[in-house]
């Protein structure tokens, strides 16, 4: 709530009562902004009891926030409810956020968008994105898709950031508005141009695409770049892939490595997966199986299943660790169980050949046709290897747990 301060200050100049009031009020606000709070709280305590609703808000964001005071989220509502009721747009914005919440009051979606209403029909651009937000999601109001494009266009035409998003998503996908990517195209540029890292990265991706424009490497690659560089992690790891494999830009492994890196150490998955195999491959970076493994173990233990299964090939290939298919069948296990193809063929094989675990060609069976079933071409062919080892009735079963797996999403494929 701190950052309406600004517009806070900017208001009471205009509405304050008389010249000693404003004073008083304003050395109040002074001392808020000083940080000295505690003094801030004593010196507009009268006015806002007294019914000034500028003083009323600058109270509510001390209890909100526990500035001078002990936090206090109900205090907090109390004189929010008090200066929106006075039509302060804000307190209203801030009052709908609250009991959207919960904090301070019952979660009341309903209340919240009527709270949300009475600010954005005064035209507070915060309350109106707010407000089209409840309506797409159909929380506290009707889901009405057409009601929500309403509310972020007026916002929007306030150069309301997340708005003019929002309303780009409405017009790339057709909902509540006719599909438009040309609109949408305008919306995003229009954010993109405030320094919208979501919209930089929606303007590379149309770019990328041919959406709603020509298509263009080249501009795709710099408006990646240019959400890249504020630290937006999918545009992070796009711009790694784009160096890696040189679209629009000069192929440049070392770069792809920098972008996979900055976005890895915000927890990227995919980021730490392709970093690791750059260190396997020494693309960019030094051979580094060790290091590899740092990054593989990191995305699968998001359950990353690409690097579940590259975990599985290097205890395969004795990379970064002691030769071991047992651990190898485990990784393979947790990737094959998320419908990699790769993996379920190489666990199949495992068990075809005994290697790591029992020999088991039911289950040998099981995973290559569940490999194949997921378009791995010598997974038909391990699959009939096994089949000319097993009675009838052993393929039968096997067929039959397969099913099972299918239908289980791959779970409990015959432990």
């Amino acid at each position: 709530m701190r950052r309406l301060l600004g517009a806070t200050v900017a208001i009471f100049l205009l509405s304050a009562g008389s010249t000693t009031d404003a004073q008083t009020i304003d050395e109040g606000v002074a001392k808020f902004q000083g940080g000295d709070f505690t003094g801030a709280l004593g010196d507009l305590m009268p006015f806002a009891e007294g019914g000034s609703s500028i003083a009323q808000l600058f109270i509510a964001v001390m209890y909100a926030n526990g500035l001078g005071t002990v936090q206090d989220n109900v205090s907090a509502v109390n004189w929010l409810y008090r200066a929106a009721e006075q039509e302060h747009a804000e307190a209203q914005y801030y009052l709908a956020q609250m009991v959207e919440r919960g904090q301070g009051a019952e979660e009341d979606f309903a209340e919240a968008s009527r709270w949300y209403g009475r600010a954005a029909q005064s035209g507070y651009a915060p309350a109106q994105f707010n407000l089209g937000s409840m309506h797409e999601r159909g929380a506290g109001v009707d889901w009405d898709p057409a009601e929500a494009a309403v509310w972020y266009r007026r916002a929007a035409e306030q150069d309301h950031v997340e708005a003019q998003i929002s309303l780009g998503m409405l017009y790339a996908t057709g909902q509540g508005v006719a599909q438009h990517l040309g609109d949408a195209m305008i919306w995003y540029r229009r954010a993109a141009d405030q320094g919208s890292a979501l919209g930089q990265y929606y303007l590379g991706s149309m770019y990328e695409n041919g959406e709603g424009v020509d298509a263009n490497e080249a501009t795709a690659a710099s408006w990646y770049r240019a959400a890249a560089e504020q630290g937006y992690v999918q545009a992070q790891f796009k711009l790694a892939t784009i160096y890696s494999l040189g679209q629009g830009v000069t192929r440049d492994h070392g770069e792809a490595a920098d972008w996979y890196r900055r976005a890895a150490e915000q927890g990227h998955a995919g980021a730490q997966a392709n970093l690791a195999m750059m260190y396997v491959r020494g693309q960019g970076l030094p051979r580094d199986y060790i290091e590899a493994v740092q990054w593989l173990r990191r995305a699968a233990g998001q359950g990353f299943a690409r690097a579940q299964f590259n975990l599985g090939v290097m205890h395969a290939a004795g990379q970064g660790f002691a030769q071991d298919h047992a651990e190898a069948a485990v990784w393979y296990r947790l990737a094959a169980e998320q419908g990699h193809s790769l993996a379920q063929y190489n666990l199949a094989h495992l068990y075809f050949d005994g290697n790591g675990v029992d020999r088991d060609l039911v289950l040998a069976h099981v995973w290559a046709d569940l490999a194949a079933a997921n378009g791995h071409a010598d997974g038909v062919t391990l699959r009939d290897a096994a089949a000319g080892q097993l009675s009838d009735s052993d393929v039968s079963l096997a067929q039959e747990i397969a099913r099972m797996c299918l239908e289980r999403g791959y779970q409990g494929c015959g432990l």
